[in-house]
């Protein structure tokens, strides 16, 4: 039987991957094991890690697959990976048409949601230096989200998961609903479609699984942030 290790930091990104696995090992199609690296203690910097992804980043996927072992880095690349390996999985539908909106979900999610807006406010110290120029690096950050978050509520479904029946994408789409809660965003009152998704896509026990595993919940708060950027409001 196929086996992986998933490199991964609690409630990051890598959460999706952790799901999909979770999902394909209880379909009695694989097996997988987890390294976990805390990011605030600079796991990811150290030299056994780097030697695995020198890039320094989760997740990653180290696998042996048919006497062969490789490892594979970037959350969207494991995802496909393990679509390919494991159909019978349903990672995602099956329809050409489906597939393709999951891919658009993914790849949005992925780029503009992570890369480019959230970035802005999980790290405004990468893109000014000043304390003045890095509050409105967030804001922007904050602003961008806040557009995307009503587009996001407006694409989903008032029942069922975001393709219909449940998928990679909805794995994905309780990461941000947690990052988003935890930010001060107060998904759970100002988007319904989202905080009902987020409930069902929680209800499955691979995901109880997954969160229990990587110590997480919908309600951990995060800790003290500079006394220049956005602060997280009580009961957020």
């Amino acid at each position: 039987m196929t086996h992986y290790r998933l490199y991964y930091a609690p409630g990051a990104c890598s959460l999706a991957s952790h799901i999909a696995l979770e999902e394909i090992q209880r379909a009695g199609l694989a097996e997988y094991a987890t390294t976990r690296l805390l990011l605030p203690a600079g796991d990811q910097k150290k030299p056994e890690f780097l030697a695995v992804n020198p890039r320094g980043h989760v997740p990653v996927l180290s696998y042996r697959l048919d006497g062969k072992e490789g490892v594979l880095s970037e959350n969207l690349a494991i995802l496909r990976f393990l679509m390919r390996q494991h159909p019978q999985a349903r990672l995602l539908p099956e329809s050409a048409e489906l597939e393709a909106r999951g891919w658009e979900w993914l790849s949005w999610l992925a780029t503009d949601v992570h890369s480019y807006a959230f970035m802005q406010v999980f790290y405004p110290m990468r893109y000014a230096e000043s304390l003045a120029a890095q509050a409105e690096v967030e804001a922007s950050g904050r602003a961008r989200l806040a557009l995307y978050w009503a587009d996001l509520e407006s694409r989903l479904p008032e029942q069922g998961f975001a393709l219909g029946e449940f998928s990679v994408v909805d794995a994905l789409l309780i990461v941000f609903f947690r990052w988003a809660k935890r930010y001060g965003f107060s998904p759970q009152t100002k988007y319904p479609r989202w905080t009902a998704l987020s409930e069902r896509t929680l209800a499955r026990p691979s995901v109880q699984a997954v969160f229990e595993d990587e110590r997480i919940n919908l309600t951990d708060r995060l800790p003290a942030r500079p006394a220049h950027l956005y602060q997280i409001p009580d009961g957020a």
